[in-house]
């Protein structure tokens, strides 16, 4: 399938690769999406929209920015994610870039679930206070690390290009 996009021109994409977000972006009409990884880009992905090709978020696996992130599903949301017992799950969190690197935070109150079987997501709000919207993605201690971080794996699994 070729899908049009404003950073990366035309793209011949495998529709197995289309994640499916029914309730779409908080704020966002579209409802199907692609995971870009681009090389050199480190650990970060575009999570880009299929049908419209100017919107494109940037977004990175929470394993790279937030070692005891976790998010409890109600049965509701596992539900919608057609989620099974031990089923695994990828989170994202949108980034929001910033010319210094150690400036840059992402969402993690409001991170997207993906339930990589399917390619069904959904980004959900946590409430609680527990999470920010603007968490630092290098903290302090990992000033000297910075340029270790990568992608895990199972992003790079679902990923179309």
């Amino acid at each position: 399938m070729n899908i049009a996009t404003t950073r990366f021109g035309a793209l011949d994409i495998d529709e197995s690769k289309i994640i499916t977000m029914p309730e779409g972006m908080l704020g966002f009409e579209e409802k199907r999406f692609i995971l870009l990884t681009p090389p050199n880009l480190g650990p970060f992905c575009w999570f880009q929209a299929v049908d419209r090709p100017d919107l494109a978020f940037v977004v990175v696996d929470t394993k790279s920015c937030a070692v005891d992130y976790s998010v409890r599903l109600t049965q509701e949301e596992a539900d919608k994610l057609q989620l099974g017992e031990g089923a695994e799950t990828i989170i994202l969190a949108v980034v929001t870039m910033a010319a210094d690197p150690f400036a840059i935070t992402v969402n993690l109150q409001g991170p997207i679930v993906l339930n990589p079987e399917r390619m069904i997501a959904k980004q959900i709000v946590l409430e609680g206070g527990k999470y920010s919207t603007k968490h630092p993605f290098f903290d302090s201690a990992s000033k000297g690390t910075a340029a270790a971080v990568g992608r895990s794996r199972a992003v790079e699994d679902v990923a179309a290009v």
